[in-house]
């Protein structure tokens, strides 16, 4: 029988302020040596190598599994936002909070006060979508709940975000002004912007914005074809910071100096609105092209034939199945293929389709651009700028 090979031990003695931990490596390699010499072996172990290999051995088994990162699944980045956001909320919301289901979503309402009581809804449900969604009311003195008619407009924004995902920087038109039982209202339609409270919620996986839902009346909505929604609300919360759709208020535009202001920049800045979603919107023809609009989009195509290629910038009409660009140019030009045209325009013809263009069914046809005609139907989609 072989005999069992002998540790050799340091010569310096362990200082006694050595730690457990420094030890425990050392001490577990000898005990696997005696337990190796009780069994017949073939050659000795070298405890130097048997050492250094069980400490080398366990280092790198765990820098590997640090180095593999944890899978996390949907259902749980979905409950770290809702933690997220429930961390925020405790932070800044400290007046009463109370729960209802609106829209097949839970809506929590808050009683507030930034600068003037208010009542703040917030969805909680939307994270599918990619956003929650927020509104802000007045709040009248002897009022212990928020206002019915919010709860319905907030239904109805849930409701169209469903079938048409919401983003920062849109601006659209409802089918009718608001209005509740016992008044009628300017407002009517909405200008989405970033929650000004509650920004982005931000997980290490996932960033969650909380859009603000604010109420613009016509006359504003048609003034962000030409400019800008940010541009609107930036205005807009020098006004009201806390950005409340308020049943009562007027349209910006009535300020004289307000709309002074407003149209220097406009003329300064143009339009940042890129993107005009519209339900009727198809060009067919070769070397006369017939471009059809429906009511509504026509009427923005107009604002940003001004706003965009006034400012030497394109931008894109887009309905369910056809897109249109709208470049300037140099020289006039189009051509359709695949779903898709390209209108080339100089300023002159920009300028002509503004003047000759009206938002009402009719032909229309162009001095300066034979090859395009533009035809309106009587359809009207509240179109959607982004």
């Amino acid at each position: 029988m072989a005999r069992a090979a002998k540790v050799k031990r340091p010569n310096k003695a362990t200082p006694r302020t050595a730690s457990k931990k420094k030890t425990e490596a050392p001490l577990k390699a000898e005990a696997l040596l005696k337990a190796d010499a009780s069994v017949k072996a073939k050659a000795p172990v070298k405890p130097k190598a048997v050492r250094g290999g069980l400490t080398a051995g366990v280092a790198s088994a765990s820098k590997a599994r640090a180095e593999v990162p944890a899978k996390v699944g949907l259902p749980e980045r979905r409950a770290q936002l809702n933690r997220a956001l429930d961390g925020v909320l405790a932070q800044r919301w400290a007046g009463r909070v109370t729960s209802s289901p609106v829209g097949g979503v839970t809506v929590k309402t808050a009683e507030l006060t930034l600068g003037r009581p208010l009542w703040h809804l917030l969805s909680r449900g939307l994270l599918a979508s990619g956003f929650e969604l927020s509104l802000k009311v007045p709040r009248s003195k002897d009022e212990t709940a928020a206002p019915a008619w919010a709860a319905a407009v907030l239904e109805r924004l849930i409701a169209r975000s469903k079938e048409q995902p919401l983003a920062e920087g849109q601006v659209f038109l409802l089918p009718e002004p608001l209005k509740t039982a016992s008044a009628e209202t300017e407002l009517s339609g909405f200008a989405i912007g970033l929650d000004p409270e509650l920004g982005r919620i931000t997980t290490s996986h996932d960033s969650l914005p909380v859009l603000l839902a604010v109420g613009v009346t016509r006359d504003e909505e048609k003034l962000t074809r030409e400019w800008s929604p940010h541009g609107l609300l930036e205005v807009m919360s020098k006004v009201d910071p806390a950005l409340l759709t308020d049943l009562e208020r007027a349209s910006l535009l009535t300020s004289p100096r307000a709309r002074q202001a407003i149209e220097q920049r406009v003329e300064r800045e143009g339009s940042s609105m890129g993107v005009l979603l519209a339900r009727v919107s198809v060009a067919s023809g070769a070397e006369r092209v017939t471009w059809t609009l429906d009511v509504d989009a026509a009427e923005t195509v107009v604002s940003l034939l001004k706003g965009r290629i006034g400012h030497q910038r394109g931008f894109v009409v887009r309905s369910e199945n056809f897109e249109v660009e709208l470049t300037p140019s140099n020289q006039p030009g189009v051509t359709v293929e695949h779903g898709r045209a390209s209108l080339r325009l100089t300023q002159t013809t920009a300028r002509q389709i503004r003047a000759v263009l009206k938002p009402r069914p009719g032909t229309y046809l162009l001095e300066a651009f034979p090859a395009l005609t533009l035809e309106v139907v009587g359809e009207t989609s509240s179109p959607k700028v982004g």
